[in-house]
């Protein structure tokens, strides 16, 4: 539960506190705790990030520019899980945000609508090629392939679907219609316009500021300007001045013939010099052109003057309004140039020109899509809003679905429909379908009476639920159960099945959850419990990226992670440049989005746990935890022997990685380990064993950290 809420181990203090805990309710009040924890957006928005296909990179050539300001969004999505923001609100910023807040005309910027605006950026993810270095009049290409993957992100992430299918023709094995792809285009085409001006995607910025914010900035920063370039003036004017004083009392160094010639060159301004005083200058450019450090020296009233006057400049540059820029998602203006079909999906071959709309299969006859028109004064076409509050309508039947079954997903290792990127009639068959809609419409209307599309609510049912705390292990006594027998509380019109004897036999790929299922960590919180382990994990949160470095080996790692490292969320995600260690266990490269995990079994897996550079210095700095919280456990108790010391090690060692003690036969097998790997570090040198003891706990350190049961939650 610790692993699945904020996605790293319990703390042996965590793990005492609750096995000490004799109230009937201790399970719930470490779900609680671990629900409010700040780790939990942390943990969750990596999810969310997936399926929007976040990425600090462009995925344009080698280069892979990075996107400044892309972190912005990846923050807003870790404090909207924090805060539990309501799951309908969390979708219509991200899809409409700009709509939803009247940036331009309100009195002051506000944090509300910078939260809105940053949530645009799940608009921005797709790979952009639209740089100031780019041939113009390739735009519209890259433009349509921008749209293209956009409207998958959206749709595949919110709904579920498989709409993008039906780009070339009307889709094969769902009853979506190319019009309809297009029709759901066109919510996009009023800031995405193949067909118009758009500017390079670094110059498709929103400053932090209302339009009267942005005017006060530009005549206080012009101001500013003004008075610096004023400040350049005099003190330009100023060591001219001095450097001619300085050439005059350096002039016995001048030949006799040139030193006229010399001093008129100085007292020319650059640009104004002849040909001849040019070449003058360049001659005794040393005499001529004299640095002010040098003039600081030899004239103590310059000295004082021009630190007043870089001190009055300093001061100066402090009154400059700097607003943040953020990589949001926005309307050119209310008048976008028509949608077309692409004939055989071709950007080349515009056909029928159509509105915006949502499939035809998916709108309710009862109660229509209808899109109003923009008022004339209005700065956005209010499309997107519009589609927003259609994906988060009550009734929609596949958005609840959507999110409930991939959190489903999270907490089980497979969705109710194990197709969660499509819940259409070509995806897999829900195994409960009963449930899947229990869930979904509980989510809307509020779980027990609770507020409306609330995903804390729901992570609370899931865990607290008897199906999720069932154990893994196969017992030949086993009975199985339905999940929907099995969740608390139970629907009046759901009724337990009865139990199943010989359930391996009836349902082998437990699909109906008769008992866990083993999970691996996902990359991320291998990577994240390793550094949690080996205390050297930096809680830090938000801000920039951490930057990667290419060792010599080619591994691509973080900066300075064999030291302090921040979780993995806050990694550089580069598209051409996947951090090694994550890659190698599955974290997915951003081409468009990752709507499904894999999680794969590889020697290679293994091979980097053994040689990794990162791996083999946190296993040395989690070695030193244990020594010392091994020393700290013996305090005040008579000296030991060494075996003593060792059982000492192995057992907080165990509590740390595993949250748990080692049973006899691993405390036997990890003694008679140190014993003989501490020998062989010694080599037979007795002022060596202490040192050989250290290096014997690290690679021990490193076998538990490499340890299946380190890295599958069981």
């Amino acid at each position: 539960m610790t692993f699945d809420l904020i996605g790293l181990p319990p703390t042996p203090a965590d793990v005492d506190a609750f096995l000490q805990d004799a109230s009937p309710n201790a399970y719930e009040k470490v779900v609680d705790r671990l629900l409010a924890d700040p780790r939990f957006g942390e943990k969750w928005a990596r999810h969310w990030l997936d399926t929007a296909g976040y990425a600090d990179s462009e995925g344009i050539l080698q280069e892979d520019r990075i996107r400044a300001n892309a972190w912005r969004y990846r923050d807003y999505v870790i404090r909207s899980f924090n805060s539990d923001k309501p799951y309908d609100r969390f979708v219509r910023e991200q899809i409409a945000g700009d709509e939803l807040v009247d940036y331009h005309g309100a009195p002051k910027w506000t944090p509300e609508i910078e939260e809105a605006i940053t949530a645009t950026g799940f608009l921005r993810n797709a790979v952009d090629a639209t740089r100031d270095d780019f041939n113009p009049h390739q735009f519209s290409e890259y433009q349509v392939r921008m749209l293209n993957d956009t409207q998958t992100i959206l749709v595949s992430s919110t709904l579920g679907v498989t709409l993008q299918c039906a780009r070339c023709h009307d889709h094969k094995l769902e009853p979506f219609t190319q019009r309809d792809y297009y029709r759901m285009q066109a919510f996009l085409t009023p800031a995405i316009r193949p067909d118009g001006k758009l500017l390079p995607t670094n110059r498709r910025q929103i400053l932090a500021g209302t339009d009267l914010e942005h005017q006060r900035a530009k005549k206080v920063n012009a101001d500013v300007d003004a008075a610096l370039q004023a400040s350049a003036s005099k003190e330009a004017a100023l060591l001219a001045d001095y450097r001619i004083r300085h050439l005059a009392g350096t002039a016995l160094s001048i030949p006799e013939a040139d030193r006229k010639a010399v001093s008129d060159s100085a007292a020319v301004a650059e640009a104004k010099r002849t040909p001849e005083q040019k070449a003058l200058a360049a001659k005794y450019k040393a005499l001529i052109e004299v640095d002010a450090e040098t003039l600081s020296k030899e004239y103590p009233e310059f000295k004082t003057r021009i630190a007043e006057l870089r001190g009055a400049r300093a001061e100066e540059e402090k009154k400059r309004i700097t607003l943040p820029e953020i990589r949001a998602f926005y309307d050119q203006d209310n008048t976008p140039p028509p949608t077309s079909i692409r004939i055989r999906g071709e950007w080349t071959r515009p056909g029928d020109a159509v509105e915006p709309g949502v499939p035809a299969v998916l709108d309710d006859p009862r109660s229509p899509f209808r899109l109003a028109p923009p008022p004339l004064s209005a700065k956005t076409t209010g499309r997107r809003l519009a589609l927003a509050e259609w994906i988060t309508r009550a009734d929609n039947p596949l958005t609840a679905r959507a999110i409930v079954n991939r959190v489903w997903e999270r907490h089980f290792g497979e969705g109710l429909v194990p197709t969660s990127e499509n819940l259409g009639v070509s995806g897999a068959k829900p195994s409960n379908q009963a449930l899947l809609d229990w869930l979904a419409c509980s989510l809307v209307r509020g779980f027990e009476g609770g507020a409306p599309w609330t995903l804390k609510a729901m992570h609370r049912l899931m865990v607290t639920s008897i199906a999720y705390r069932q154990v893994s292990t196969l017992h030949p006594s086993m009975r199985a159960s339905t999940a929907q027998a099995s969740l608390r509380p139970k629907p009046n019109s759901l009724r337990p099945a009865p139990p199943l004897r010989d359930a391996a036999g009836i349902d082998a790929n437990n699909r109906l959850l008769w008992r866990q299922r083993p999970r691996r960590l996902e990359a991320e919180n291998i990577r994240d419990a390793v550094l949690f382990a080996a205390g050297s994990l930096d809680s830090t949160m938000f801000g920039e990226p951490v930057g990667e470095v290419t060792k010599s080996t080619g591994e691509i790692s973080p900066v300075a992670e064999e030291k302090q490292g921040r979780r993995s969320i806050y990694l550089l995600v580069r598209r051409s440049m996947p951090v090694t260690l994550l890659n190698t266990f599955d974290a997915p490269i951003m081409e468009t989005n990752c709507t499904r995990r894999i999680s794969s079994a590889t020697a290679t897996q293994a091979l980097a746990i053994l040689n990794s550079a990162f791996l083999d210095s946190q296993a040395r700095t989690f070695a030193i935890r244990v020594r010392k919280e091994s020393s700290g456990a013996a305090a005040g108790q008579p000296a030991r022997d060494v075996n003593a010391i060792r059982i000492q090690s192995i057992d907080t060692a165990y509590r740390i990685a595993l949250s748990r003690k080692p049973n006899l036969s691993e405390r036997t097998a990890a003694l008679d380990f140190l014993r003989m790997q501490s020998a062989r570090y010694a080599v037979g040198a007795k002022s060596e064993i202490a040192g050989a003891d250290e290096k014997a706990l690290a690679d021990f350190c490193l076998a538990l950290l490499g340890s299946n049961e380190f890295m599958y939650v069981d």
